[in-house]
């Protein structure tokens, strides 16, 4: 993909009506990919992307998708629910991206922040109960069973601890992460159906509780920014936007307007120079 995001040079385009040179030829690449799956020749039928090319954002947590993350991601999403966990993760993530010859500066780890706001603490804490019991057991159920790897529970006695499962590549960072918390805590999988409907990764509380906390993980080592996601919509988004985006802004941690044309240029990350560009 990148190589034909590089089709034609930046400057490839003359649009020059005297002459009638829409473009330069020679600045036009031909891919010629032979690979083990697929033969692509080229070149892409398309200007350069503003960007050089789309940020490319990797999601999961195996060794596998970090590894992943660290050769081609500019943005990593990552789902830790403690600090300590979010730490390590941010720290393996960006030893990874060293180790494959690339600035860990221009890596981006954001993990996954999902907010219920209130004017008080029982304010919120009282939303959270009330959006916690609109969800139907049988939803909390296969919402468990989809992250322990599509496992069928149905055929297991709820009030029973959870068996021994066969490791899955779905989800497989979350499956693991799942079945420890079920031992540590000798919980049921009714227990456990409970608790994922009521996330541990979504925080409850004030505007100013919720900006410590996204200030604690943010100057910690633990995040360059955020993944928002909302139990609900609009509400919590615009709670988000009105209540919790202006207590970071007193506290110089977001800005106050975008400073770039592109997603690339407002994260902070460089253009891309094309491959052919040093050639």
């Amino acid at each position: 993909m990148t190589g034909l995001w590089d089709s034609f040079d930046d400057d490839a385009f003359r649009h020059d009506q005297k002459t009638g040179m829409y473009f330069d030829e020679t600045r036009l690449h031909r891919l010629d990919h032979r690979g083990k799956h697929f033969a692509v020749t080229g070149p892409l039928n398309i200007p350069r992307p503003p960007q050089g090319r789309p940020v490319i954002v990797q999601a999961g947590a195996s060794d596998a998708g970090r590894g992943l993350a660290a050769s081609v991601a500019d943005v990593v999403f990552t789902y830790n629910a403690e600090l300590i966990d979010a730490q390590a993760t941010y720290a393996d993530l960006k030893a990874r991206v060293r180790a494959a010859g690339r600035d860990p500066d221009e890596v981006i780890v954001l993990p996954g922040l999902s907010t219920v706001v209130g004017a008080t603490l029982a304010e919120a804490e009282d939303r959270m109960d009330r959006l916690t019991s609109l969800l139907d057991p049988r939803v909390a159920l296969a919402d468990l069973a989809y992250w322990l790897g599509g496992v069928d529970l149905g055929a297991l006695p709820l009030d029973g601890p959870l068996p021994d499962l066969p490791t899955s590549n779905q989800s497989r960072s979350a499956q693991r992460e799942i079945v420890e918390r079920a031992r540590a805590g000798g919980l049921t999988i009714r227990q456990l159906a409970q608790q994922r409907a009521r996330d541990a990764r979504t925080v409850v509380g004030t505007p100013e509780s919720i900006a410590d906390h996204i200030q604690e993980w943010f100057e910690g080592g633990a995040a360059d920014g955020f993944n928002v996601v909302f139990p609900y919509l609009p509400d919590a988004l615009d709670d988000f936007a009105t209540l919790v985006i202006p207590a970071l802004r007193r506290r110089g941690l977001v800005r106050t307007e975008y400073t770039g044309r592109t997603l690339r240029e407002n994260l902070g990350l460089p253009r891309p120079p094309s491959r052919w560009s040093a050639r």
